[in-house]
């Protein structure tokens, strides 16, 4: 992958992130911290999956995100699960 795929990854992931964060508001601004990380490595695990089996459905030059995308919002999802406490 080109630094300008990497470099659209990192904006999809963090957009991606922060709107999670938006739609699922928390009383802690840690937790947006947190949304983004999750964010990007959700995104990453999820390109590279996809592209290790040859799952290719919505590609931007060099970036799966047919699996990206959905590997974020699960990777969100999870983290919403897993800390219901703090987020409230």
């Amino acid at each position: 992958m080109n630094p300008l795929a990497w470099i659209f990854g990192l904006f999809l992931a963090t957009l991606i992130g922060a709107v999670f964060f938006i739609v699922r508001p928390s009383k802690s601004y840690r937790m947006f911290g947190l949304c983004i990380l999750v964010s990007w490595i959700g995104f990453a695990a999820g390109h590279f999956i996809a592209e290790g089996t040859g799952f290719r459905l919505w590609t931007a030059g060099a970036l799966n995100l047919g699996g990206a995308v959905p590997g974020a919002l699960i990777a969100l999802v999870l983290l919403r699960l897993l800390a219901l406490k703090e987020w409230n």
